[in-house]
């Protein structure tokens, strides 16, 4: 039955549905240990400003893990996808298919989100725990959404381009780390110094930051409808990247 269900899916979806079963269940299954893997970093930063602060710091850590755990999901989809493409040769027949790259990369990307999902549920749960209303809570699951989308796409535009599945860990990890634990993103915008705000302002990490810290109660160091605003503009431009100029086909 299961299976006839899945035949009279368009071809699109069962495309999806087959690229998440293989790539993201079965894994999960024989290794749960990309679990805890994905906890690893932001949890450890939360844990260490819980405790140099006496817990007066957790809120900002809670926005700065929700953040992280985000743009690592999103960049290293980039690092599987290289695997994929160069060791496994996947890609390739993906090419042939009728598939396109928005739905391999979001094929790959949902399958990934089996893996972060359970710290997201403990960071939306403290952050509940901490007053923030359903509304609230909502409209933070729609900012990991759209940093997501922003940053799968940047993971997958540089997998295309990655000569070795270790060249792509390290661009990932270091664009990460960019991206993720440089910008005020465990801290207020407010301890930068002038001439650096605006710089910090345009990233989409910072955006979604500064949007979590409000929702803990924190207080919006960027004005909300300008967070949002680089938020959607960073993922409709990187869509658009991967869409019509990511290198998909080998010549």
């Amino acid at each position: 039955m299961a299976l006839q269900k899945v035949r009279l899916m368009p071809n699109r979806i069962r495309s999806l549905w087959a690229i998440m079963y293989y790539l993201g269940f079965i894994p999960v299954l024989r290794n749960p240990l990309f679990i805890p893997f994905v906890f690893s970093s932001p949890f450890t930063l939360l844990f260490i400003l819980f405790v140099a602060t006496g817990g007066t710091a957790l809120p900002f850590g809670i926005a700065g893990a929700l953040t992280m755990v985000t743009t690592e999901l999103g960049l290293f989809v980039g690092t599987d996808l290289a695997s994929y493409k160069i060791q496994n040769k996947f890609q390739d027949i993906v090419v042939a298919s009728p598939v396109s790259p928005l739905t391999y990369m979001f094929g790959v990307a949902l399958s990934e989100l089996l893996f972060g999902a359970p710290p997201l549920i403990v960071l939306f749960a403290l952050m509940a725990g901490r007053g923030a209303s359903v509304v609230t809570i909502l409209a933070a699951l729609g900012v990991v959404g759209l940093l997501w989308v922003t940053t799968t796409s940047i993971g997958f535009f540089f997998s295309a381009y990655s000569p070795s599945t270790q060249n792509a860990f390290i661009i990932n990890g270091f664009i990460a780390t960019l991206l993720s634990v440089l910008p005020p993103v465990y801290y207020s915008v407010s301890l930068l110094p002038a001439v650096a705000v605006p710089f910090a302002e345009v990233l989409p990490t910072t955006a979604a930051a500064s949007l979590f810290q409000g929702a803990l109660g924190l207080g919006y160091s960027i004005p909300p409808l300008f967070s949002f605003a680089v938020l959607l503009m960073a993922a409709a431009l990187l869509l658009a990247l991967v869409s019509f100029r990511m290198k998909w086909r080998e010549p």
